[in-house]
């Protein structure tokens, strides 16, 4: 087996991992994200402080904010989870209602079915995710993740038998 193959079911192995245990990779997906945050915060704080001593004035507020959000999120990811949930919950209701409100508004006498169940399924998922809270966002990461990682291994599979 070739290394663009071993890749390939490496990637899906991982994205069939992932929806597996969603709460799991979902959490540790995020904990990476805090710990990049912060490896990158510091990262900006020396060259901010670097570029301060050649008679710059730049301010470390960026930094230092990036280092806190970094470090709060490594250390309680499912606060972060939490307010993904509640943020992206919220947006699916607000969504949904100014669709609906949109069409009472619109004049149509018999507006799409399609459409109008589309705008309640948004506000009912949106409820859904606020109520499940983090553990609702953490299966929510893990499935697009989860499918996104099998989708990369199926194409390397392919670009495998096109040019092997």
């Amino acid at each position: 087996m070739n290394s663009t193959r071993l890749l390939a079911v490496v990637s899906i192995l991982l994205g069939v991992a992932a929806i597996v245990l969603p709460y799991l990779v979902g959490t540790v997906a995020v904990m990476a994200l805090g710990g990049l945050m912060l490896a990158g915060g510091i990262v900006a704080l020396l060259f901010v402080n670097d570029v301060r001593r050649q008679g710059i004035p730049v301010s470390v507020f960026g930094p230092w904010a990036q280092i806190v959000v970094g470090g709060v999120v490594l250390v309680w990811p499912e606060l972060a989870l939490w307010l993904v949930a509640v943020l992206l919950g919220g947006g699916l209701i607000l969504t949904g209602i100014t669709g609906l409100t949109a069409l009472r508004d619109s004049g149509l006498v018999n507006p799409p079915l399609l459409r109008k169940l589309g705008l309640w399924a948004s506000i009912v998922l949106g409820v859904l995710l606020i109520m499940t809270g983090a553990f609702g966002s953490a299966v929510l990461l893990s499935l697009v993740l989860g499918i996104a990682l099998i989708n990369l291994g199926l194409h390397q599979w392919r670009e495998a038998d096109f040019f092997g």
